[in-house]
């Protein structure tokens, strides 16, 4: 019997007493038994509206192991006092937690507690830092109040809804030293393909065209010539490549192997070779072997620069419960491309059958580079067109 029906049934015999013995008093305080479960009703439906909780942080896109401090506040709003207020949430278990007054492992979940102690219509703040292990996503969608009862034995729990998500994106895996023209294909070829105007050098001016940048228009021509005027800049080039990364099934009931290890492997790799890019400023488009939206493969395109790679590793961090599809059916479509492209293929099983790809592929006059990422340490492989593909080599270990 809980407190709740305690007090229902002494309530109860004071009110059957004060019917015989037409005691006013005996009236009031049975009546009273019954007004304290009430209130407490009343209170935990209403408290929703007198208790809120903030959450602020200073990261949301952060590296494994970078320290996220977080700001939780809680506020009072209502003319009781709360003291003994426990917030419980919950989180993957790969995220440490420091500053919380309790923190366990329960159903590979870190269930972290923080105690607050509220006067009426007033606001407390803890403040956590928040360590995350693995790639992926942490969501927070809610919390859990734990609140001392009127009563004083049970707890009055409240659900507060919390909005909180933090992108972890995939650690950079080392790669072996190699040179990215190494992987590129004809420069002549590539400068007529894909000419870009440089910003760093101006060559004259022209008259503006829709479509133009505001920023690039000369406005000292345009003050000498009455009408807009747009700079011309150097041509140069960059290189296009494909990356194509090679995603293997979870688990394999035929060969009964699990590839989770190697697949964060190889999601490493890509996010190595997107930050590679990123620095060198080369352009590329990516493939994966996992289906995306009703597609065969995901197919991300060509681009460079700093939007284009936090879309990438975006995509990278965000990748579970994928679906995956076979690297030939891939290197299929990649040999009926017209232009001589770079693939550069980052993928954990070199078997015949991808072999027989590559092979094809340099057939057609493609230049392919493989990224042998089954090791720890990931090896480069280069095939060059024209060649027989026995002669092969290792780039580096």
């Amino acid at each position: 019997m809980n407190t709740k029906q305690t007090f229902h049934v002494i309530g109860f015999l004071l009110l059957l007493f004060a019917l015989f013995s037409g005691s006013w008093f005996l009236w009031l305080f049975g009546g009273f038994f019954f007004f304290m479960p009430a209130l407490q009703g009343w209170w935990l439906s209403s408290m929703s509206r007198w208790v809120k909780l903030e959450w602020s942080s200073d990261q949301y896109r952060v590296m494994p192991g970078t320290e996220v401090h977080v700001t939780v506040r809680l506020h009072n709003h209502s003319w009781l006092p709360l003291p003994a207020t426990w917030i419980r949430f919950s989180l993957p278990e790969h995220v440490s937690v420091e500053g919380a007054d309790e923190v366990k492992i329960s159903n590979q979940r870190t269930v972290v507690r923080l105690r607050f102690d509220l006067p009426m219509r007033q606001s407390a703040s803890r403040t956590l830092t928040l360590i995350p292990h693995k790639r992926g996503t942490v969501w927070l969608t809610e919390a859990t109040s734990e609140s001392l009862s009127l009563f004083g034995e049970e707890r009055s729990d409240l659900t507060m809804p919390l909005s909180f998500s933090l992108l972890v994106y995939p650690l950079p895996l080392p790669l072996p030293p190699f040179a990215l023209s190494e992987t590129e294909p004809d420069g002549g070829r590539l400068s007529r393909q894909r000419q870009l105007e440089d910003v760093t050098f101006q060559r004259g001016v022209r008259s503006y065209m829709p479509g133009d940048r505001m920023k690039h228009i000369h406005w000292s021509a345009t003050a000498k010539t009455g009408s807009l005027q747009t700079r011309l800049f150097e041509h140069t080039a960059q290189p296009n490549w494909r990356i194509v990364g090679h995603i293997l099934p979870s688990y394999e009931p035929m060969l009964q192997r699990h590839n989770d290890t190697v697949n964060e492997r190889t999601i490493s790799c890509l996010a190595a070779l997107s930050v590679l890019c990123r620095k060198k400023s080369f352009g590329y488009e990516l493939f994966l072997t996992v289906r995306q939206r009703g597609r065969e493969h995901y197919h991300l395109p060509a681009g460079s620069g700093k939007s284009h790679h936090l879309h990438v590793m975006t995509q990278l961090a965000q990748m579970h419960h994928y679906v995956t599809t076979p690297l030939a059916h891939l290197l299929r479509r990649l040999e009926d491309s017209p232009a001589k492209e770079a693939i550069l293929l980052v993928t954990p099983r070199l078997d015949d059958e991808i072999y027989s790809s590559i092979e094809r592929l340099l057939h057609r006059g493609h230049n392919v580079a493989v990224l042998d990422v089954s090791e720890e340490q990931a090896v480069l492989r280069r095939f060059e067109a024209k060649r027989r593909f026995e002669k092969r080599r290792v780039i580096a270990r």
